[in-house]
């Protein structure tokens, strides 16, 4: 069995002999009450040496990544050659630091207008998807925290305090998307908080859970089934989602979402993406969060009819 996660894997990890093994990262932030939304997302290629990605930021003024707030990821940067996870700098000047490992991060940026510094808190241990015994298929974790600290945008400072997920990939990632799925996920408190990955069934329009987990005053569960369902679309774009699940202490979670903000985003090659700031409600509360909603690149025009 692969070992726990830890400390260890506070590293960019050796290349298996998949011609398309990549690691990469990913951390969100938002300001709820401007509607803003935005990730700071890192790839990096140990046989290669060759590293991309860097920080976005949006609200309901640019949906695409041409009018967007701010975008800067990016495939073609320099080489980099070996570098260290505990303190890497892309070279577009994106830099990770690892102040406490699995615990918290610090992230940076300044070019092209933006300057940001911000440090992110882990509220739990990470969240690992089952992987079993096969090299083949990549390990993955998400991890809910929070995230602090300052952007200024063209002059413009914006003090960031959320709570925020994180995630971390690595093995084999092959371009394009099979069939369509999702990443959803919403935080009310550190006591009350949920994630879930959800994959296109022969149902039209539902989603059935991959995995995921149930924070519900404070004791943790392990999501065992689930479906996601979009109510209502505007030019393709989620507008209002349901989703409903069980965990494996046999508690029910009916959450419902209202989009905030959306990017269209075409990150990753033959996959668009709708990356929202989603308002959730459950149990009575209110958690923001994301939905963000991915297919192949053909699968879009038919939600356009």
């Amino acid at each position: 069995m692969p070992a726990e996660l830890g400390s260890h894997d506070e590293v960019f990890h050796p290349s298996g002999d998949d011609p398309n093994w990549s690691e990469s990262g990913w951390f969100g932030f938002y300001i709820p009450e401007r509607n803003l939304n935005g990730f700071i997302y890192y790839f990096h290629d140990v046989r290669t040496g060759v590293s991309g990605g860097g920080p976005a930021l949006w609200d309901p003024s640019g949906e695409h990544v041409y009018d967007c707030l701010f975008y800067d990821w990016r495939w073609h940067q320099p080489p980099t050659g070996l570098l260290e996870y505990r303190d890497f700098t892309l070279p577009n000047s994106l830099r990770h630091e690892v102040l406490e490992p699995m615990q918290r991060y610090r992230l940076s940026y300044s070019l092209l207008g933006l300057d940001l510094d911000l440090e992110w808190s882990a509220m739990m241990p990470p969240h690992e998807m089952g992987h079993g015994n096969d090299a083949s298929v990549p390990r993955h974790f998400d991890q809910p925290g929070q995230m602090t600290g300052t952007v200024v945008l063209n002059g413009e400072r914006l003090d960031i305090d959320c709570y925020s997920m994180r995630d971390r990939t690595w093995g084999p990632h092959r371009p394009g998307a099979r069939r369509s799925g999702d990443y959803l996920w919403a935080i009310a408190s550190p006591e009350s908080h949920w994630h879930a990955i959800t994959v296109a069934s022969n149902e039209p329009g539902v989603d059935m859970l991959a995995g995921g987990y149930l924070m519900r005053d404070g004791e943790l569960g392990e999501l065992t089934k689930g479906r996601r369902q979009v109510l209502q679309r505007r030019t393709g774009a989620p507008v209002r989602v349901v989703f409903d699940a069980e965990d494996n202490r046999g508690r029910e979670l009916h959450a419902e979402g209202e989009v905030r903000t959306v990017l269209r985003w075409l990150g990753w090659p033959g996959r668009m993406t709708y990356w929202t700031l989603t308002d959730w409600r459950w149990d009575g509360q209110q958690g923001f969060g994301e939905d963000q909603e991915f297919f192949a690149r053909e699968q879009i025009r038919s939600l356009l009819d």
